[in-house]
């Protein structure tokens, strides 16, 4: 029996828009001043404004003195502070580099609401992909892929199972580069994996976005200029002719034949 193609699908802004909900906490959280002026960004930590801070902390002291006068405990509006304060909490301080700023916003305070609760990236997708998962599921393998790290892994599973994923197998890796470990054709929108090339005697399909137009077009050619989602490798009422130029392109470098189909 002949070996598949396996196929690699990844899962940032391909089928979770993580952007979009990173950008709505950051500004929830933040404010608008230092969102990035281009819209659409891959590179959270360098295309929006992170600081270096001090962070204090109250610590509650467990022996307070019995004779405090309960007047004490009345809180100033003005300082938000009650008298008692200097002998009931003592402070520390812990100075945060914007960097650990970035990565307690991202993988601590809000790291459900990006990695789980996140949008997909357009209505329909999750009925596009199983499509997608049922048209080419004879000729090849798919394989979920995803760069995450100890804290991000159980949202993410949390969002594939929001979508009713039909894959069965799925891969979390810490380095980008790992994506290719025994795929054949990868199919992202990241820049980084794009500019990096292609290794040899794979096929590389890049998915557009505003961050990546300068990068290579991959597999398609400039036919991939066109390509922006999933939906575009099944068969819809709406295609245009540019779509369907990308997808029997696709269908070639899979080896696809509807004949072939069960």
């Amino acid at each position: 029996m002949k070996k598949k193609i396996k196929i690699g699908i990844d899962v940032n802004e391909v089928l979770r828009a993580r952007w979009l909900q990173f950008d709505r906490y950051y500004v929830e959280e933040y404010g608008g001043p230092e969102t990035p002026d281009f819209p659409y960004v891959y590179d959270f930590f360098k295309e929006y404004e992170w600081k270096d801070t001090t962070e204090v902390t109250k610590m509650l002291n467990e022996d307070l003195p019995d004779d405090i006068n309960p007047i004490d405990y009345q809180i100033d509006p003005k300082t938000g502070e009650a008298p008692v304060d200097y002998l009931a909490f003592s402070a520390t301080s812990k100075s945060l580099t914007a960097k650990e700023v970035y990565n307690r916003f991202m993988y601590e305070d809000y790291n459900f609401e990006i990695h789980g609760s996140a949008p997909v990236m357009y209505k329909q997708m999750d009925l596009h992909v199983e499509k997608f998962f049922s048209m080419y599921k004879d000729t090849v393998d798919f394989v979920i892929l995803s760069q995450e790290n100890w804290f991000s892994i159980p949202p993410t599973l949390f969002f594939l199972s929001r979508i009713f994923s039909r894959f069965k197998e799925y891969r979390f890796v810490d380095d980008k580069q790992e994506m290719w470990d025994g795929i054949d054709v990868l199919i992202t929108t990241d820049p980084e994996i794009l500019d990096a090339g292609t290794p040899e005697g794979k096929e590389l399909i890049k998915l557009q976005r505003p961050y990546n137009k300068d990068c290579q077009d991959g597999s398609l050619g400039e036919v991939g200029r066109e390509i922006y989602h999933i939906r575009d490798f099944i068969e819809l009422e709406d295609d245009d002719p540019n779509i369907k130029e990308g997808k029997e392109k696709f269908q070639k470098i899979i080896n696809y034949n509807p004949k072939n189909e069960k």
